[in-house]
């Protein structure tokens, strides 16, 4: 950090000088039009009208340096997520033709992405998505949209016992993971670039957390979702008593309701329905506690009972996850103000 003085001119406006190596770095010449944004905070960020360049953050990864192809794609995976534009995976040696072809299958998984650069010893892929095309309330209500019709496709499954429906319900889920990764990137490139989060809709470092924390929490819906479908097709159609039926379908639709209302208390910034999903996990935990009574009580088949409890589970769990963007939802609304 450097000190600089503030100096008053001629007319009563004021200057700073700026750091010589900096104006040489960035080949500014004298009468160069500079650009004074203010931030939130009250500092003042400057930069060159005619240089608005495109940040690219790019990274090459080693085959050999990775125990397993497994953890190389995963790696791959997470610097799509933390912004990277350009992910290069090289080779001491010749890549073998099935590795190369597994690892091309990423871009399934990876919004944008493209393979650009293929030689014998390398493959570079290249994220061609516009980072600023997408607002990130836009891509929190899509995905909010996802989630609340994959929760009732599921139960749906479950109380129809319509397996066909339940394998569907776990393909589509594998979407969801693609707006998460998505959205997360979204954030990542916020947390990077100050003209991208205007862009998308963050007003500042703060929003950043609190829209990486709703994305996770909407990524754990629809995993919970995908589980209910999961343990109808592990019953194997084994046949559940209407009773039961029942009291699933009314902890889904309170279930169904608090994530809904969740979402929009986010969106909205809204605390008071916020608070309000947060009251309703009481009786969330009301009817599964009579569910679990019912199941003990009727069920014969161990199987079949705890599956049935693993479904009351998962639906607590996505009332619960709502509650967490209720929270997220207060924490983007409840934010301290400078007295300056």
């Amino acid at each position: 950090m450097e000190i600089r003085k503030l100096q008053k001119i001629k007319g009563g406006s004021f200057t700073i000088s700026l750091p010589k190596d900096w104006v040489e770095k960035r080949k500014l010449k004298r009468g160069e039009q500079m650009a004074v944004a203010q931030e939130e905070n009250g500092s003042l960020r400057i930069y060159p009208v005619s240089a608005p360049v495109e940040k690219i953050y790019g990274v090459t990864l080693t085959l050999e340096d990775y125990p397993s192809l497994r953890a190389l794609e995963y790696c791959v995976g997470t610097y799509y997520i933390q912004g990277s534009n350009k992910i290069s995976i090289v080779s001491r040696q010749m890549i073998p033709a099935e590795q190369k072809k597994r690892l091309k299958l990423l871009r399934a998984g990876l919004p944008g992405v493209e393979a650009a650069e293929e030689e014998a010893d390398r493959l570079s892929f290249e994220v061609l998505i516009d980072p600023t095309a997408f607002a990130l309330e836009s891509l929190i209500e899509k995905t909010s949209f996802f989630s609340l019709h994959l929760q009732d496709d599921a139960v749906k499954s479950v109380l129809e016992c319509d397996l066909q429906l339940a394998r569907e319900v776990r393909e589509r889920s594998r979407e969801a993971l693609r707006h998460y990764r998505m959205t997360i990137r979204q954030v990542a490139l916020s947390s990077l670039d100050r003209s991208v989060a205007k862009k998308v809709g963050i007003r500042s470092c703060q929003e950043c957390v609190t829209f990486a924390l709703v994305a996770r929490d909407l990524n754990r819906l629809v995993y919970h979702s995908s589980s209910i479908a999961g343990h109808l097709l592990d019953m194997e159609g084994r046949k559940v008593d209407p009773g039961i039926l029942d009291i699933i379908a009314g902890i889904s639709k309170v279930a169904y309701e608090m994530q809904r209302e969740a979402v929009q208390a986010f969106l909205k910034k809204d605390v008071k329905l916020a608070i309000d999903v947060m009251g309703k996990m009481y009786e969330v935990r009301e009817k599964e506690k009579t569910l679990l009574t019912r199941v003990m009580n009727n069920v014969k088949d161990v199987d079949t009972a705890v599956t049935l409890s693993m479904i009351a589970r998962d639906l607590r769990r996505i009332a619960g996850y709502s509650v967490a963007i209720a929270d997220d939802a207060m924490n983007r609304v409840l934010t301290p103000t400078s007295s300056i």
